[in-house]
């Protein structure tokens, strides 16, 4: 039977569906939950297919579109249908938040003169709303869960680690070429609710005028953001000028792998921290 439980958000392509499969390739039995937009999607059914029969590693594909909020109370009661079915009580030990737009077009901006209040719109909708309205839905069965993930020494003083895939794009310190409008705002964004969420339920507050969505028994909650680094795609080689000349390209592969080296090194210390896919910090 699995020993854990992940939920990865927006895992049909890319870095998501990287995550599914490796994930399903760890020496510990796993669970993972995959989203999709639809659940039709051929990567993820052949993977649910392969791991049908596996007594240790399960696969469970759901549909969601996080533009769509009405599906989100359903997507809620198929967790923990999903979670019940393994009859056990414990909830998710780790959530992944990795949908993701870069605009509309699949052209970023490059220039004020690109940017249209409804592409600003529909990336704000996908990168920063779905992940806080996924944590929003999920915070309960996140509340049960056991730590699974994380660093060993850290004595396991927290019940679920969120991760919210970011980008350096988002560094305001370090943005010295401009353009991707969208892009960057909302991962701005996504990184100051990775902190807001960090302090509301990362702690036991004592502190009356402070913000504590904990009751007295109940654990603390990791919140990180990471940022892949720049994945091998298409569209990064399109845009290959506006980043330095010595900037290194991942495959999803090699991203995946050092950011899951990252998340089984972090504990209560690097709560609400943006980070790169090596652990290191990158300045807000």
């Amino acid at each position: 039977m699995p020993k854990a439980t992940v939920l990865i958000q927006g895992a049909s392509s890319g870095i998501g569906l990287e995550f599914v499969r490796q994930l399903l390739k760890r020496q510990t039995p796993t669970h993972v939950i995959a989203t999709c937009q639809q659940t039709t999607d051929d990567r993820l059914s052949n993977l649910q297919k392969e791991y049908l029969r596996n007594p240790l590693h399960r696969l469970d594909v759901l549909e969601l579109d996080v533009r769509h909020h009405d599906q989100f109370d359903t997507f809620g009661v198929q967790v923990e249908q999903c979670l019940n079915d393994l009859k056990h009580e414990r909830g998710l030990d780790m959530l992944i938040n990795c949908a993701h737009i870069w605009h509309p077009s699949n052209r970023v901006e490059t220039s004020l003169n690109d940017v249209l209040s409804i592409d600003l719109n529909d990336v704000y909708q996908v990168n920063v709303v779905g992940p806080l309205l996924v944590t929003k839905i999920l915070l309960n069965v996140l509340k049960r869960g056991r730590s699974s993930f994380g660093s060993p020494s850290s004595n396991a003083p927290y019940s679920s680690l969120i991760v919210n895939i970011s980008a350096e794009l988002a560094s305001i310190n370090n943005n010295h070429v401009g353009g991707w409008y969208a892009y960057r705002l909302s991962k701005c964004a996504l990184n100051m609710a990775t902190k807001n969420l960090a302090l509301e339920f990362g702690r036991q507050s004592t502190d009356e005028n402070s913000i504590c969505g904990l009751k007295k028994d109940e654990k603390p909650l990791l919140f990180v953001a990471i940022s892949p680094g720049i994945v091998n795609t298409q569209m990064m080689h399109e845009y290959k000028k506006l980043f330095p000349k010595d900037a290194h390209f991942l495959t999803k592969a090699e991203s995946v792998q050092r950011m899951l080296t990252t998340i089984n090194k972090l504990s209560l210390k690097d709560n609400g921290k943006f980070l790169d896919f090596n652990g290191k910090p990158i300045p807000y």
